[in-house]
């Protein structure tokens, strides 16, 4: 007897083979060739987005209760994306629904949905999020608004930093194995940098500047308290560092170069934000960024020099005498480095141990403000108290600031995104400020007119 003929299947009976519900939204449906692309658009920022957190197939499908062959399907582009799939694989991804359908380009907004997202990566009131995050999306919001109205500057590289970035992103050689191999590549990346822009082994004077115009940054400076030392939040075309400056200059200082080597080495969290719980963690990320923060801004051969300088004898340091505390404060003020972070750094360097690091740390108390790093003076008097300036500064990312005050002085927006900018009052005061400049511009013009 001849065997039946096998009739061929329909798109239904397969369905129903895998279990699948037969829906309009798991049907593959005949498309044109331009939705045929939206669908292979949509499915290639699905799969960006899995990949960027780090999710499988499956594991995204689990969370969206769809199975992984579906997943994989829309990833290729093989079925459409349901209208009602859309907000719930967005919401998994951490990604907004207009990015994910291609219907806004703009990595600031991007960045921005990441940033009003909670630990859990879920939404929160703004609120609820740490006083760093909600800065940094005011800074973009703020962008946004004043890119609407006037051409805004992008955040460049330099051609060193680009170099860099090149080197760093390279040099790694991914995530390190132990602590020890943590503290070489920070070392190694540290070292690269003051390479690649020639600062050799001299202090770093205005290191948010050097973050801006080298690395295309924006640094935020802002009295945020104390809950959150600081934030790097990045994608591949936009980053913005915040720290908060409720803490004295050192530490802050160290923070920014902290969140710079977060981005250097391409961290994969696109939002990071940290306390000194999390900075200062025995994590081996953690470990490798702050070998690069210390060796950034206290470079061996420039420490060296120093002591040499300052005729420290070797072992002189750790007794905590007065000409010691002359000599840790002079190399604070030089650094602009905190008391802890000189002791550790030295403690790395071999010119203490770490047990005399601990010991000075707790014998050294800092107890009054001196001079801030900013002015170069201030070195503390002999016998005073080692210490550390508290900050208190406010600083916006330098390109909007500029864009802002431009766009005022011409007539093109009034003082109050200045004053967001600032984190002032919009008054008189900052209205005087502001268009002082063209008044003076003005008259001088004007006496030119006139003539003797």
């Amino acid at each position: 007897m001849s065997q039946p003929v096998e009739r061929s299947r329909t798109e239904a009976d397969v369905l129903a083979l895998l279990g699948i519900p037969d829906t309009p939204e798991n049907r593959a449906p005949e498309a044109s060739a331009e939705t045929a692309e939206q669908d292979g658009s949509v499915g290639r920022r699905i799969a960006e987005a899995r990949r960027r957190v780090h999710l499988t197939g499956a594991e995204l499908g689990a969370r969206v209760d769809l199975g992984r062959d579906q997943i994989s399907k829309i990833e290729t582009g093989k079925r459409r994306l349901g209208a009602r799939e859309a907000p719930e694989i967005a919401r998994a991804l951490g990604v907004s629904v207009e990015w994910l359908l291609g219907q806004d380009e703009s990595p600031r907004m991007a960045l921005a949905h990441r940033l009003a997202l909670g630990v859990a990566g879920d939404e929160v009131p703004r609120e609820d999020l740490p006083a760093t995050q909600r800065r940094a999306l005011e800074i973009l919001e703020i962008d946004r608004v004043l890119s609407s109205v006037v051409d805004v500057p992008r955040a460049r590289l330099s051609a060193m930093g680009a170099q860099v970035l090149r080197s760093c992103r390279t040099d790694p050689g991914g995530r390190p194995r132990n602590k020890l191999e943590a503290q070489r590549q920070g070392r190694r990346l540290a070292e690269k940098v003051r390479e690649e822009l020639d600062l050799g082994s001299a202090e770093i004077r205005d290191l948010t500047a050097l973050i801006e115009s080298h690395f295309g940054v924006d640094v935020v400076l802002s009295r945020l308290g104390r809950t959150a030392d600081g934030l790097c939040a990045h994608t591949t075309e936009q980053a913005l560092i915040v720290a908060s400056t409720d803490f004295p200059d050192g530490h802050v200082r160290f923070t920014l170069a902290h969140e710079l080597g977060h981005h250097l080495v391409s961290d994969p969290r696109e939002v990071i934000t940290e306390g000194g719980e999390q900075m200062f963690s025995d994590d081996i990320a953690e470990r490798r960024v702050n070998a690069f923060a210390a060796h950034l801004l206290l470079p061996e051969a420039g420490v060296r020099a120093a002591l040499s300088g300052l005729g420290a004898p070797a072992g002189e340091l750790a007794d905590g005498s007065v000409g010691a505390q002359r000599v840790l404060g002079n190399l604070m003020v030089r650094f602009g480095v905190s008391l802890q972070a000189l002791l550790f750094q030295l403690a790395d360097l071999h010119v203490l141990t770490f047990d005399e690091a601990v010991a000075l740390k707790k014998s050294l108390r800092v107890r009054q403000i001196t001079a801030r790093h900013s002015t170069g003076t201030g070195m503390p008097l002999l016998g005073a108290p080692l210490a550390d300036s508290v900050c208190e500064v406010v600083r916006p990312p330098q390109r909007l600031l500029e864009a802002a005050l431009t766009a005022a002085r011409s007539g093109r927006i009034g003082t109050r995104l200045i004053a967001a900018l600032l984190e002032r009052d919009d008054d008189e005061a900052l209205f005087d400020e502001v268009m002082g400049a063209v008044e003076e511009e003005a008259e001088a013009l004007s006496g030119v007119a006139d003539g003797p």
